[in-house]
């Protein structure tokens, strides 16, 4: 982008030439090309559809990724997290590589009296994308100013819902996947 069409890109990130073989690394990788691809529009250009057209850096970088034969296995976990926010019913519609199922009502809330039941249940189990999925849990974990404890001190959300009912378990579930861009408001 630049040159007039948007905010000026950061560089993207550096793709190994040889696949790493530590898991971690391919995942840092994945997360870091997704959200630059993501943060270059690239999801925007998806959607209408202007596959051939794209150039420049964005371009560069995809050419460049499509070369690297060790990432050709991956590409679907970065296509499916530029996905755009979809509906609860599209969501279900996640097949495949690239996605994951997760649970609105996390699984650990079993633990704190939750039935399994209705943990496991098809109404709280949703296919999203792996990479998303991931900077969920991640957040999940984070404290931040959203959620505090008595004090007022800053906790994460999985902090928070420690003590919490269903209901809003469910509603900071459906939160999170609104804000990471998964589930349309």
């Amino acid at each position: 982008m630049g040159q007039g069409q948007g905010p000026p890109l950061d560089h993207a990130p550096e793709i190994p030439r040889e696949r790493p073989s530590d898991e971690s690394e391919i995942n840092d990788f994945l997360k870091a090309a997704a959200r630059w691809l993501g943060g270059a529009g690239l999801r925007r250009v998806l959607e209408i559809g202007l596959e051939a057209t794209i150039g420049g850096p964005v371009g560069d970088f995809l050419l460049a990724m499509e070369a690297a034969s060790w990432l050709s296995s991956y590409l679907p976990y970065i296509q499916a997290y530029l996905d755009a926010p979809k509906t609860w019913e599209e969501l279900q519609q996640n097949v495949g590589t690239g996605y994951d199922i997760h649970h609105v009502v996390e699984r650990w809330s079993a633990n704190d009296g939750i039935p399994p039941s209705m943990i496991y249940s098809p109404e709280n189990e949703v296919p999203i994308p792996t990479l998303k999925h991931w900077e969920i849990n991640a957040w999940l974990d984070q404290p931040n100013d959203e959620f505090t404890d008595d004090a007022g001190n800053a906790i994460s959300p999985r902090e928070y819902l420690k003590d919490k009912g269903w209901d809003e378990r469910w509603r900071v579930g459906i939160y999170a996947l609104i804000k990471f861009g998964v589930l349309k408001p």
